[in-house]
């Protein structure tokens, strides 16, 4: 892969495989039919998961843990052409061995009997219809169907393979025959195609892939692999936030949105030319897309157009195109307006505006188209989110994390009012849709660093102790493996950090494994015995069945079996460790090695319970080091580099401190938008971000409002903070365990800065907790395990919440005796501690 895989998407790849092997099992040995799917929200990158998967299946792999199945092919099916070339796009553009011979569209002139293994061949059902040159055979040169096709694929016994249907792209528009054809495909047909052995589904919610598979029978379905939401945020790899702007009272305001558009669109090229300086980056060039009515008049045109030109200065005359569906280029006033392939505007950086109407295409992606102007109205809202569905990505596919304002796209909406902002809302916030890992927000403005407040105070915060939740995906030698390849990065201004950091680990590794082989000798050499030996327990019985005895002797294992053996324990230790230290003890032995002796003893070693985990316990410790180490040169890393190491350093198995990472901007709602009305957000003074006049919005319940007002009034107050709700390197972050076991983050609500006697400031957590959530107990015992590892960093550490009669108490969990009363806790909800004698009123 040219691509790195994140985590989650190394962890589905490995999942599906699981499952594409445990089908091709169930179907050679018992003749059982399978079906399962793959299911992420829009912008996870199901596509590159499935060219990981596909990639490892055809030419195997050791970091998925895959073995080569040669007889490997791929039928990928879809409703959409444009889909399908889009997705062969994008899989030459991960893959570094999937080449275009081996990435097929099936058209009518495909003239083969049958699938050739090794390959990907993608279909659009509408070519298996009726009247469709691909479903006919024994018409001009085309002797087989495509029917027959797939029959005699199933059929062959140098072929396997896989259907792969694609239903993750929202508003595919299906043929009048679909389900008839995807149907067929499944279940096949008696005379013409049998079942598919096995089906693999992609789809944004695992509720399209099951009415996908309706009435396919006699089919076990394994367990869908579904990502975790919350990952995806954590990537980066999509944006954080999706702002709605609309008119704030009736009237026609189609100019005056317009005009807002481009100018966001400027702002937003103005942010990225400051941020590819500072961080030298790759150049972003946004593209607003302005989407149309189905039919407009060549007068609406000219007006949109004319509006554009004159409030964007020095336009290029290639940089406005359309997608419309009649594919013809226009003349709009004096510009020629050409039409283009929606899948090349990504990569041709002089487009800047697509006029559009309705989803521009199925699976289209445009990380640099930021900014949408709709003309439509609100009856067409899930045209308008389908379009948006398609922004959210991240154009450098990794979080911004100094201007606030380019995680985020802009919509602009003038035939939209608030009610019915609502609809648009709900079409985002649906399951899979990009709303449910994107805040959707209305009226979002840009906030700076508040004036007033000191630089000091803003360092104080970002000397504050992060306690993120460990990756259950995560793994202590590719954490390794991945900062070694970073501390040796020669492209990085300066030069790499450690030039040897590779053979510096692997050393580290192998001394280590070294060591483990000396401490565990016995145990090895037993081992080995029982590797290069197989017990056999023979019983006796008599031609009635009744037994004699039974005895029991030892064979020599096959020299075959020893081999694969060994090789798959060598090869189960994670980022090829293992491997390295087989290499290390082949080359100490010199010209007389013995390298299957070699290859038993640390296949052995590795079978010792408590060795691996040793081994990780050594990687940690290793990394751990690298970031003392270098601790000044990675804070002064910028960009991606800066994002890179920051991902490295999170990707632990268990917790680990991090400092909260202030961004310079930051991008918050000003309106709170319900369904049915809107107002104004309070405001408040002395947060560390705010507008020209000192105040920023957020919303609050009324019990959040008066912490808040009490903190602002008490005579040592300098400032606060909102800390973000969901956990990003700008947020304080404390792990915590749920009853189950799995981690979870709590990001307190405030952090208040307050100035003690002898001048210096210091820096308290005062968190309103609600007991509606189930985590609720939870979370408190987190917050109070992370006071006492963290106490002497903070004034207070305080937890406040409302009791059944109003009054506002708190815990103080920096008093060792409150801590241990929130961890003795065994009650139902936690009012009950807040109505207790350790708790105190709220003043």
């Amino acid at each position: 892969m040219r691509y790195d895989l994140i985590d989650y998407q190394r962890q589905a790849a490995v999942e599906v495989l699981k499952r594409l092997a445990r089908g091709r099992r169930d179907w050679a040995e018992d003749g059982d039919r399978s079906a399962f799917a793959l299911s992420a929200i829009t912008g996870a990158g199901k596509t590159v998961i499935a060219t990981a998967v596909i990639e490892a299946a055809i030419y195997g792999s050791a970091d998925l843990d895959a073995a080569q199945d040669p007889q490997a092919t791929f039928l990928w099916v879809t409703d959409d052409p444009a889909l399908n070339r889009q997705t062969r796009n994008k899989m030459l553009a991960a893959s570094d061995l999937l080449d275009p011979k081996r990435l097929v569209v099936l058209g009518n002139d495909f003239l083969d009997s049958e699938l050739a293994p090794g390959r990907v061949y993608f279909l659009n059902i509408q070519k298996l219809s009726k009247n469709s040159g691909l479903a006919t055979g024994g018409v001009n040169l085309r002797q087989f169907s495509m029917w027959e096709v797939i029959a005699n694929t199933i059929n062959s016994a140098g072929t396997e393979l896989y259907l792969v249907l694609d239903e993750a792209h929202r508003g595919m528009r299906p043929a009048a025959d679909r389900a008839t054809i995807v149907q067929r495909i499944i279940g096949g047909q008696p005379g013409s195609n049998p079942p598919v052995p096995v089906a693999w589904g992609i789809s944004a919610t695992i509720e399209r892939f099951t009415t996908a598979m309706a009435g396919a029978a006699d089919r076990t379905t394994y367990p869908p692999v579904a990502i975790d939401i919350d990952k995806v945020r954590a990537s980066g790899i999509v944006k954080d936030q999706i702002d709605l702007d609309e008119p704030d009272e009736s009237g026609t305001f189609s100019a005056t949105l317009l005009r807002a558009a481009v100018d966001a669109t400027l702002d937003f090229e103005a942010r990225w030319a400051d941020y590819a300086d500072a961080e030298h980056e790759p150049l972003v060039l946004p593209v607003l897309v302005v989407q149309v009515a189905d039919k407009p008049s060549d007068a609406t045109l000219a007006e949109l157009v004319s509006i554009i030109d004159s409030e964007w200065p020095g336009l290029g005359p290639h940089a406005v195109v359309n997608v419309f569906g009649e594919h013809d280029d226009l003349v709009i006033g004096s510009r020629k307006v050409r039409y283009v392939q929606p899948e090349s505007i990504e990569d041709e950086t002089t487009i800047r505006v697509v006029l559009a109407k309705q989803a521009i295409s199925t699976g289209w992606d445009c990380p640099r188209a930021e900014v949408l102007y709709s003309e439509r109205a609100a009856k067409d809202a899930t045209h308008i989110a389908q379009v948006i569905g398609r922004m959210v990505r991240s154009p450098l596919a990794h979080r911004i994390a100094t201007d606030d304002a380019l995680n985020s796209v802009s919509c602009f909406l003038p035939r939209f009012d608030r009610a019915a902002l609502g609809r648009i809302t709900y079409e985002l916030t649906q399951p899979g849709e990009p709303g449910e890992a994107a805040e959707v927000v209305v009226n979002a403005q840009v906030f700076a660093r508040n004036a007033s407040v000191a630089a000091e105070v803003f360092a104080l915060v970002e000397t504050l102790p992060s306690w993120p939740a460990p990756d259950s995906l995560a793994s202590p030698l590719r954490r390794a493996k991945a900062l070694a390849k970073l501390l040796t990065d020669d492209e990085v201004l300066g030069g790499p950090l450690m030039a040897d950091a590779g053979e510096q680990l692997t050393k580290a590794l192998n001394t280590k494994l070294a060591g483990l082989g000396t401490e565990h000798a016995a145990q090895v050499a037993a081992n080995v015995t029982n590797l290069e030996t197989a017990a056999i327990h023979r019983t006796s019985i008599t031609t009635a069945g009744e037994t004699i005895g039974t005895t029991q002797h030892s064979e020599a294992t096959a020299v075959g079996d020893l081999d694969r053996d060994t090789r798959k324990l060598v090869a189960s230790v994670k980022e090829g460790v293992a491997k390295d230290y087989l290499r290390y003890k082949v080359e100490g032995a010199g010209e007389n090695a013995d390298v299957v002796g070699a290859r038993i003893e640390v296949a052995a070693l590795v079978m010792v319970e408590g060795v691996v985990a040793q081994v990780e316990a050594a990687a940690v410790k290793w990394v751990q080091g690298r970031f003392t180490d270098f601790l000044v040169e990675i804070k002064n890393t910028t960009g991606a580099t800066a994002d890179a190491y920051r991902k490295v350093r999170e990707q632990t198995s268990a917790p680990e401190e991090t400092a909260v990472e202030l961004t310079t901007t930051l991008k918050a709602p000003t309106k709170d938008s319900t369904k049915t009305g809107a107002a104004d957000l309070p405001t408040f003074a002395s947060h560390l971000y705010a507008d020209a006049k000192g105040r920023f919005p957020t919303k609050l319940n009324d019990w959040e409002t008066s912490v808040v007002n009490t903190e602002l009034k008490r005579p040592s107050f300098v400032a606060w903070y909102r800390n973000p709700p969901r956990p990003m390197s700008s947020s304080l972050r404390i792990a915590y365990r749920d009853d189950a076991g799995r981690w979870g983050s709590l990001q307190v609500d405030f952090l208040v800065v307050s100035r003690r006697d002898d001048g210096t400031r210091a820096a308290s957590i005062i968190d309103p907790h609600g007991d509606h959530l189930a985590d609720a107990k939870a979370k408190l015992r987190g917050l109070a395990n992370y006071a006492e590892r963290f106490e002497d960093r903070y004034v207070r550490i305080e937890s406040v919440a409302k009791t059944t009669s109003g009054q506002l108490r708190s815990l103080d969990l920096k008093d060792a005796k409150v801590r241990k009363a929130v961890r003795d806790f065994e009650g139902g909800k936690v009012t009950t501690l807040y109505e207790s004698a350790v708790a105190n009123d709220y003043v």
